[in-house]
């Protein structure tokens, strides 16, 4: 239940501030709404729904201004996590990040946009434990909630050719792997600020 409800919230289904109702998920599964309280629950703890007290449920929502913050957050955070891993990335973590990137053009493929926003999250979240830093997997955990109920990852007012997205996360696997620190983290931190997207997307 859970992943059937994140599932929606991926593929844009239920859009950042739309209302979550229990008893309708469950009515319209046929199923009790026990299941879908606790998966609720369980969003909620992720920080991916919001529960106001006597008001019900909704897809977290932040305003604008939170939102440029916490983009350009992710940008100094993946750069940072791009400049330590360059040339130090071990070869089983390169074949990771390749395998996601095989699979993330099998979801453009499939028009499947929940599969393929969870595998873009799990590339950059590979990227940043590869440092083997934890403090910069705490700071992404942070901020993964936030990007993902925005839809920030796999951004849907992308309108060139998405097969382009997976092409960009192939030049980063690239990037990492050529061994230039800086480099990379101008092309990660290109990436996450959406400067790639304004290139082609209109």
């Amino acid at each position: 239940m859970y992943d059937l409800i994140l599932a929606s919230i991926l593929d844009g289904s239920r859009a950042p501030g739309s209302r979550v109702v229990e008893s309708e998920i469950a009515r319209q599964l046929g199923i009790s709404q026990a299941p879908v309280r606790e998966a609720v629950k369980r969003l909620v703890h992720a920080g991916l729904v919001v529960s106001v007290a006597r008001h019900g449920s909704y897809v977290t929502e932040i305003s604008p201004e939170e939102f440029a913050i916490a983009r350009e957050m992710r940008a100094t955070l993946e750069a940072k996590g791009a400049h330590l891993a360059a040339g130090k990335v071990g070869s089983a973590e390169i074949a990771m990040l390749r395998s996601i990137t095989t699979r993330m053009q099998q979801a453009v493929d499939a028009d499947d946009w929940a599969t393929f926003r969870t595998l873009d999250v799990e590339f950059h979240r590979s990227v940043i434990a590869s440092t083997g830093l934890a403090v910069l997997a705490r700071m992404w955990d942070t901020l993964e909630p936030v990007l993902v109920s925005q839809r920030a990852i796999g951004d849907p007012a992308y309108l060139g050719d998405r097969r382009r997205v997976v092409a960009w996360h192939i030049e980063l696997v690239d990037a990492l792997l050529a061994g230039d620190p800086d480099a990379a983290a101008a092309m990660f931190a290109e990436h996450a600020s959406g400067g790639l997207d304004s290139d082609d997307a209109r």
